[in-house]
């Protein structure tokens, strides 16, 4: 026979309490303890759950035995029962009883005592180090934020939830500053793994212009790592004049500053209307400075705004937008990236929307990040729309990305905005070198789906790689296997390209890319789509397509700026190889020089041979 308890040793309180424990057993029994405590049951067969209630105790601290005891003289089981008392034992003497230790005020296991930090968190010192010693339940407190925090607070992977935090300023977060270090801490979620469907980082009211917010900080001049936020981040759009920064933990970041290995699961939501801009990210709303580092972080929340903006918005699953050579590396995006309006709702000026980030602002740099869900709009102003970033401006790296959803614009009525979409990047502008696109892969589709007239300089375009490209552009060692797909329901010129829709001015270069997917373009009256596997349209002499390759599809009823590298070439081609099919007639040795670029194209095609 056998007999065996868990645990083995329990600990009870003076007031006294009831204590549990599981007993093995594959034999009948007999359960014993001391006086003060009361065993239930007091025997029976097979194994059970043994309950001790532990009677009060006025005296001194005391300890005792509960014994199981096989009635076939077969094994014994024992379990220590450890209770305090309320007298306190004193040696012999005159020396007077040691006073209780003092709670350690860096220590924060309540509700009352986070309150209590929050309330003095501007006071540390930066070499001062506060802990997060247990799960704590806010009880739906409303939190005014702290001011700033230069010290570091150690979560220890607890989580603290069940709060509403509520700004009179004109910036929200839990700490308006940080310039010290928050990590393994988890926010908003009581479980680790979803929202708690009450904690909440928001403004008292919406009359004044709206600031920075973030589900963490407002501002960002340090370090946080190993942070998850589930919070729901709420703000009210009024701003009259400046640019406001919204992210799921950081609105800005100013200074110096990184962000590592975090993650959001908020739902950022925004209404209203916005005189100017804003920046809007699942991790940080505008990274500004060039020391400023997002690095390893996901989002994972369903990122969705509809609102009206009197300028521009730039907003990703990651951040909204980078300036000054901000790093964003080795992330992750999993959630739908979405920016929509009603038909009656007035257009702001320009918007731009990826998967990572959905601008790169004077060199920055996005690199060896993913994105795995869709972009999308349907919204009828200027669109710049990614998958992994939506704008390249000035000197800006996208490298080593890959991009796994589908890009798409989608709108209902008539319009007259230029669009431009990518599986990459939609958009590059500005400087005449240095931009670089550089060993990415996408495997999202790219679709869009438009009435437009297009009278403005730049057109419709998509791109597998870019959507346009403005100048001084470098497109290389990239692959496309998404299909790319542009149907106007007006007259508009279109360029839908498997690397690049559009290579618009001066200085830029295609080289060492594959497109493997199909590419086609379509108007109301065919009369101005371009349609190319490697490129829609060249349209700058100094423009060059090397050693690139392309096996899609091509198709455009527009049959003289159709082809299978490029649809209307005005640059060079060297060194391609032609595969795939134009308007349905497969490339082969006989016929691909005929396909290699539109009839339409003054362009030059030197060493071209057939993709086999």
């Amino acid at each position: 026979s056998r007999v065996a308890l868990d645990p083995l040793i329990i600990k009870a309180g003076a007031d006294g309490e009831t204590k549990t424990a599981s007993l093995t057993a594959n034999c009948e029994w007999e359960a014993t303890g001391p006086a003060w405590v009361t065993v239930s049951p007091a025997s029976g067969t097979g194994d059970t759950t043994i309950s001790m209630l532990i009677a009060a105790n006025d005296g001194k601290e005391r300890d005792g035995e509960v014994t199981i005891t096989a009635k076939d003289a077969g094994s014994v089981a024992k379990l220590l029962v450890y209770q305090s008392g309320k007298v306190e034992e004193v040696d012999p003497g005159t020396n007077p009883p040691t006073p209780p230790t003092p709670e350690d005020p860096t220590v924060i296991k309540t509700a009352e005592q986070l309150l209590n930090f929050l309330g003095e968190a501007s006071t540390y010192a930066a070499d001062e180090t506060y802990t997060i010693d247990a799960d704590i339940d806010c009880g739906g407190a409303k939190i005014s934020p702290a001011g700033s925090f230069a010290a570091t607070l150690d979560g220890k992977n607890h989580k603290i939830y069940n709060y509403i935090v509520e700004s009179a300023e004109s910036t929200s977060g839990i700490f308006l500053t940080v310039s010290g270090t928050i990590k393994d801490l988890v926010l908003g979620s009581k479980d680790g793994s979803g929202w708690d469907g009450t904690s909440s980082v928001g403004y008292v009211s919406a009359e004044a212009a709206t600031g920075h917010t973030g589900g963490v900080c407002a501002s960002l001049s340090g370090t946080l790592e190993n942070v998850k936020s589930f919070a729901k981040v709420v703000v009210v759009m009024n701003n009259s004049g400046g640019v406001s920064a919204i992210g799921g933990l950081v609105g800005t970041m100013d200074s110096p500053s990184k962000i590592t290995g975090c993650q959001n699961g908020a739902i950022i939501e925004l209404s209203g209307t916005m005189a100017n801009g804003a920046y809007a990210g699942g991790i940080v709303g505008h990274a500004n400075n060039a020391e400023a580092v997002v690095e390893k972080c996901v989002n994972t929340a369903d990122l969705e705004f509809s609102l009206v903006n009197g300028k521009y918005i730039m907003y990703g699953g990651i951040v909204g937008c980078t300036h000054l050579g901000a790093l964003i590396d080795n992330c992750e995006n999993r959630g739908p990236v979405t920016l929509n309006q009603s038909e009656t709702e007035t257009s702001g000026t320009y918007m731009m929307i990826a998967g990572i980030a959905g601008a790169v602002y004077t060199g920055g740099t996005v690199s060896n990040c993913v994105n795995k869900a869709p972009v999308s709009t349907n919204r009828m102003q200027v669109s710049r729309i990614g998958g992994i970033v939506g704008t390249l401006n000035s000197k800006g790296i996208i490298e080593g990305n890959t991009n796994e959803g589908k890009v798409t614009i989608k709108q209902a009525a008539a319009n007259n905005n230029w669009q431009s979409a990518g599986g990459i990047c939609g958009f590059q502008e500005k400087e005449s070198s240095g931009n670089i696109i550089r060993k990415n892969t996408n495997k999202g589709e790219v679709v869009v789906e438009v009435e437009n007239a297009t009278t403005h300089a730049n057109k419709v375009a998509a791109g597998g790689i870019i959507g346009l490209g403005v100048l001084g552009l470098e497109i290389s060692d990239n692959v496309n296997s998404g299909e790319v797909s542009i149907v106007n329901k007006a007259a508009g010129p279109v360029y839908a390209g498997g690397i690049v829709g559009w290579f618009k001015g001066a200085g830029s270069f295609t080289q060492g890319n594959e497109n493997k997917a199909a590419v086609s373009a379509k108007t109301s009256d065919d009369a101005e789509p371009k349609a190319g596997g490697v490129v829609a349209y060249s349209s700058d002499s100094t423009n060059t397509c090397t050693s690139d390759k392309n096996t899609g599809a091509v198709t455009c009823a527009n049959a003289g700026s159709a082809g299978s590298v490029a649809g209307t070439n005005a640059g060079s081609l060297v060194n391609c190889a032609a595969g795939g099919s134009v308007n349905g007639t497969a490339l082969t040795d006989a016929n691909f020089a005929t396909y290699i670029q539109g009839a339409s194209s003054a362009g030059s095609a030197t060493g071209t041979t057939f993709a086999k």
